[in-house]
């Protein structure tokens, strides 16, 4: 199982802040997930981390790891 989080505009556009999503027998990238979910395919607006470390680009999910989407954010 994959412990999903979302934080920011992604909380607030899926209603919810964690899930747990099973992964399939032919197995789950991260990008495929962030479409399962219906999360926006706008890459500039979307930040995805696996195990707390950012990605940029698709990778096999397993059991047991943690995936996090949030919107970019600024400040100073």
């Amino acid at each position: 199982m994959i412990d999903a989080l979302f934080f920011g505009r992604v909380a607030e556009a899926l209603g919810q802040r964690r899930t747990q999503i099973d992964v399939p027998a032919e197995g789950l990238s991260l990008l495929s997930l962030r479409a399962r979910l219906f999360i926006g395919d706008d890459d500039s607006k979307v930040l995805m981390s696996v195990n707390q470390v950012i990605q940029s680009g698709d990778q096999a999910l397993h059991d047991g790891d943690e995936v996090a989407f949030f919107s970019v954010f600024s400040g100073g």
